[in-house]
């Protein structure tokens, strides 16, 4: 009885998780591992679009930095990340923790990029439309 209020609690604080069907620890995570996937192909839609851009505006130094900061950056995901998962060591839950770290952390990125990169001073509309962050920002 225990360990069952123990993973009802745990599903609770993890955020998204109640959005993913599946009445077992691989299926939430197969579907968070989805919506990570999801998340991930459009950070790399916007970080292209942001490569294009400095290459056509011949901003070679620029599109260098960039580079080297998405490096980075995954570096400091994967590190966050594994440092969530290493937190909840202990439980099932520790896989749906990390997926939602990466989910969160990448989706702020690609909004980063689109603020920084994708949009104008000026009234030019962006690029790309502003990437939907709600879900990062709302308390789990």
């Amino acid at each position: 009885m225990l360990a069952i209020f123990a993973l009802a609690l745990g599903a609770a604080a993890v955020p998204g998780a109640g959005h993913c069907p599946g009445s077992s620890t691989q299926e939430v995570d197969a579907c968070l591992a989805s919506r990570f996937d999801e998340a991930d192909a459009e950070l790399n839609r916007y970080y292209q679009a942001t490569i294009k851009r400095l290459r056509e505006e011949r901003e070679t130094a620029s599109e260098q930095m960039l580079v080297r900061a998405e490096r980075s950056w995954v570096a400091y995901r994967t590190s966050e990340c594994g440092a969530v998962y290493e937190n909840w060591i202990g439980g099932s839950i520790r896989g749906s923790m990390a997926l939602n770290c990466q989910i969160r952390l990448t989706r702020m990125r690609t909004y980063t990029i689109w603020l920084h990169w994708l949009t104008y001073i000026d009234s030019t509309p962006p690029v790309l439309p502003r990437p939907n962050i709600e879900s990062v920002l709302s308390p789990a």
